[in-house]
């Protein structure tokens, strides 16, 4: 009976088509040598030193060849798998990576695994944004085969045009990710907010010359109404916010509590760009019992000189927002900042009850980029403010071997 059930076991699995993947670890398969029968880890093998006392180990070595490759193109739609097999002989049996449009390939969405023999496999969940150029690479000792011709993967199911993605509001819209990519799709990520009353300790309050120029006022409460001040919101609520594009900002409208409330100007400023938001005090819909609610959204703001702006140019701005102000209103004849909360919103991979974001793109970034929209620069990258609008990620070296002079004294620089 038992004997029955572990060939009935074998059928089942031959039949399903499960391929049993030897796992261990490569430094912990051995190698017998021939004369005295002494085992070594395999990764000596060819490695260019004698670990058997007759050099076994050494013999019969054989530089990588390719046997079969990936194919040149695969089409696949949004969702299903991508399997690309490539296999390689050689003496020791070649290792098989993979790479994305020349980058490792460290994308939780694939699975890759490979056998001792030099065969390897690659699994991917397609996505929009992981169409692209699959490369396999053989590698042992004696060297290593970049396998032509690159796999094209075609990604089909976007109903948008190429470069934009169709967001939870049933609408394409452009990608941005900062001008480096133009694969995304609509991110997996749920709404959340920052809140924080107006009249924390943590808010900073500024004057504004109508330029560029902000300057910080330490004491609020003796300050003329005849000049203008604002609220200058800390740092949870500047720098990296594209994650905010769709969302909303809420807050409370100061001023005298007999008189009609008035939508105070809203000014951002980032990259060199000084965007504006000016209410209509006609529109309820923005402004119900003193209360205002406004969309992150390049409809609603305009430029400083009243020209309007488009998707890119907003987004640009909020990949890294160096101000953000609010226009306060005098009450009762002197500044009094509000105790009732600003709430703005933002995206999180964790859920909140607060639904999922609609709007928020994710891009597939180049190397040296990283986050949703490649806003950031990736570790070991730095920024530089050339090129694109929100400049470039360059490695360390870059920046080392342009910026710092050859010296024959020994000196310790910081890097830019």
């Amino acid at each position: 009976m038992r004997r029955w059930c572990l060939q009935l076991c074998i059928v089942l699995i031959l039949a399903s088509g499960v391929v049993a993947i030897d796992r261990t670890p490569l430094r912990y398969v051995p190698f017998r040598c021939r004369s005295n029968g002494v085992s070594v880890s395999i990764t000596f093998r060819c490695d260019g030193f004698a670990h058997c006392l007759d050099a076994s180990d050494e013999e019969g070595c054989q530089a990588p060849s390719l046997v079969e490759g990936p194919p040149a193109s695969v089409v696949v739609q949004v969702g299903e798998w991508m399997n690309l097999t490539c296999r390689g002989t050689g003496t020791p049996p070649p290792a098989v990576s993979w790479k994305m449009n020349g980058n490792e390939l460290l994308d939780p969405v694939c699975d890759f695994a490979r056998e001792l023999d030099g065969s390897g496999w690659l699994s991917c969940r397609m996505r929009l944004i992981d169409a692209g150029n699959y490369s396999c690479h053989l590698k042992n000792p004696l060297g290593s085969v970049d396998v032509q011709p690159v796999t094209v993967a075609i990604v089909k199911g976007n109903p948008c045009p190429d470069g934009e993605f169709l967001s939870g509001e049933g609408t394409c819209v452009s990608c941005f990710c900062s001008g480096v990519s133009q694969l995304c799709h609509k991110s997996d990520l749920f709404r959340w907010n920052y809140t924080m009353a107006m009249n924390d300790w943590k808010m900073w309050y500024a004057t504004w010359d109508g330029q560029g120029v902000v300057e910080k006022v330490t004491n609020y409460t003796n300050f003329p109404t005849s000049r203008t001040l604002y609220y200058s919101l800390p740092y949870r609520f500047i720098e990296y916010q594209v994650k905010s594009y769709g969302g909303y900002l809420q807050f409370e409208v100061d001023g005298e509590p007999t008189k009609r409330p008035e939508i105070p100007e809203i000014v951002l400023m980032g990259y060199n760009r000084t965007i504006v938001y000016r209410g209509n005090t006609k529109d309820n819909s923005e402004l119900v019992n003193r209360t205002v609610r406004i969309q992150f959204k390049e409809s609603n703001f305009q430029y400083h000189n009243g020209s309007n702006l488009d998707r890119a140019n907003f987004m640009t701005v909020l990949a890294y927002i160096d101000h953000f102000l609010i226009r306060m209103n005098p009450t009762v004849g002197r500044y009094v900042p509000s105790g009732r909360d600003i709430v703005m919103d933002s995206a999180s991979q964790y859920s909140r009850g607060m639904g999922r974001t609609t709007s928020v793109e994710e891009c597939r970034c180049p190397a040296g980029f990283r986050e949703t929209s490649c806003e950031r620069c990736d570790f070991g990258y730095n920024r530089i403010l050339m090129g694109l609008p929100t400049g470039l990620c360059m490695p360390w070296e870059w920046h080392r071997n342009r910026y710092l002079p050859t010296s024959t004294t020994p000196r310790t620089y910081h890097y830019v």
